[in-house]
């Protein structure tokens, strides 16, 4: 296990895998907007009421996120997400069975909500960051595309299946999909966490390149970017490692340059704070509240965002495919956000112009009269939306380091899942009591002007040793 042979990178294998558990989990959360009218009618209770299943299953993740963290820091991901991934199939399938709010409480709130957080953004975006480092932002970015494409395609073609078959339907539809793609997928996984020279990428450059840089390799010995690619460092070229990287010189030029393997930057054993001690820094509970804040207005208008466009009047086939444009521009979001985070001095600055989407978003909401209106809020709001995703984790490794990551990252997700149960519950609240969405709009955009304020005073508290 010391050796990175040419071919795909496993840690972009990763990355497909995060990709495809995300796609269904937050798929599976966007399609919760098409249920609303439905489920009120059928089971004769108010919009309030409605979001409870989802508050319960936020409200889950939220308790349970440090939980799982530590589960993928210990044990590595493989079994955290194939496990949570048969957990949501299950509870997803026997949604269609739920006869009262109850029942949907508990099987979409309490089993889904168990099993989302083995094939959410922790331990996704958690493995990840494990693999990479020199383009972090941009994995995480790839990676959580599949959240844009899970909100883009899965509502439109749940849609489908409920006009045939009812909303009932439409949930074995997402618990056959859970199936399908998340176990499947995450089995790909290895067990365990990367070894040595395992967590990075391969150099960019060729052997060539290696060789003529060996002597400064030499120099930095001790250095975290020194190069194992088994030339020996020392004068005789002799040594166990001689034999684990380029096999032989004459090899090497027989084969020529592009058959042989690519030296590795080797790979730290991942150094940081440890969630106890994340805890007492200022910028643990900034990150938190802020999280919190952007949340509450997320998901509090993806939840109603089909509900509200009809009740404006919109043919109900036009409204989900607002949703589906939603979706598609949050997935060149993400690739954007996730670039950006790489190129900006400290990766908080990356969620500045989101926050500036996200309030011209919900300026555009509130003035929604027909479906051209609609389409620009969804894709404004989608662009600003996808940020979060590939930032906030990249945030944490950044500013507590990487060794205890799935547990820092875990607590800070629980504020997002606060805010996460807490907006659409609010929404609905509001309209129940007072016939329109404005007042939860006008909510929307007070939490995200307040949000930008926690994050720009976050500060790095750990620095990788140089």
């Amino acid at each position: 296990m010391g050796k990175i042979r040419k071919g795909v990178y496993y840690g972009w294998v990763v990355v497909g895998v995060a990709f495809l558990v995300m796609f269904v989990n937050y798929g599976v959360r966007g399609t919760q907007t098409i249920f609303v009218k439905e489920v009120a009618a059928d089971l004769d209770i108010g919009r309030g009421a409605v979001s409870l299943p989802f508050l319960v299953c936020i409200m889950i993740y939220a308790l349970l996120a440090p939980f799982t963290g530590r589960l993928v820091d210990r044990y590595g991901p493989r079994w955290v997400m194939a496990g949570g991934a048969l957990v949501s199939g299950v509870g997803l399938w026997m949604c269609s069975r739920a006869g009262s709010l109850a029942a949907l409480v508990f099987w979409f709130g309490v089993v889904f909500g168990v099993g989302g957080n083995g094939i959410g953004l922790v331990p996704s975006n958690t493995s990840v960051a494990m693999w990479f480092r020199r383009r972090l932002g941009t994995a995480l970015g790839v990676a959580t595309v599949g959240i844009g494409v899970g909100t883009m395609a899965l509502p439109r073609l749940t849609g489908m299946v409920q006009s045939h078959w009812g909303w009932r339907g439409a949930f074995q539809f997402l618990g056959y999909i859970a199936f399908a793609l998340a176990v499947p997928a995450a089995l790909l996984l290895r067990g365990g966490t990367p070894g040595e020279c395992e967590g990075e990428e391969p150099r960019a450059e060729s052997v060539r390149s290696a060789r003529k840089g060996e002597k400064a390799a030499t120099q930095r010995s001790g250095s975290v970017d020194e190069i194992v690619s088994g030339v020996s460092n020392r004068p005789d070229g002799g040594g166990e490692g001689a034999n684990e990287g380029i096999n032989d010189g004459d090899a090497g030029k027989e084969a020529g340059v592009e058959e042989a393997e690519e030296p590795c930057v080797k790979a730290d054993i991942p150094k940081g704070l440890s969630l106890r001690e994340a805890l007492r820094t200022n910028s643990f509970w900034l990150l938190f509240w802020g999280f919190v804040l952007i949340v509450v207005a997320l998901y509090g208008v993806q939840f109603h965002q089909v509900p509200y466009a009809t009740d404006r009047g919109i043919d109900r086939g036009w409204a989900l495919w607002s949703v589906t444009l939603f979706g598609a521009t949050s997935i060149f979001g993400r690739f954007f956000f996730g670039w950006l985070a790489d190129r900006t001095r400290e990766k908080k600055a990356a969620l500045y112009p989101s926050v500036a989407f996200l309030f011209l978003g919900l300026g555009i909401l509130m003035l929604v009269r027909n479906t051209w209106s609609l389409m620009l809020f969804a894709a404004v709001f989608g662009f600003g939306f996808a940020a979060y995703g590939p930032v906030i984790p990249a945030v944490c490794a950044e500013v507590f380091g990487k060794a205890n990551m799935g547990a820092i990252f875990g607590a800070v997700t629980t504020g997002g899942a606060l805010g996460g149960a807490a907006g659409p519950y609010l929404t609905g609240f509001i309209f129940d009591h007072a016939g329109s969405y404005t007042g939860a709009w006008v909510m929307a955009m007070v939490c995200v002007a307040i949000s930008a304020l926690p994050f720009a005073r976050v500060r790095i508290v750990w620095r990788e040793p140089e």
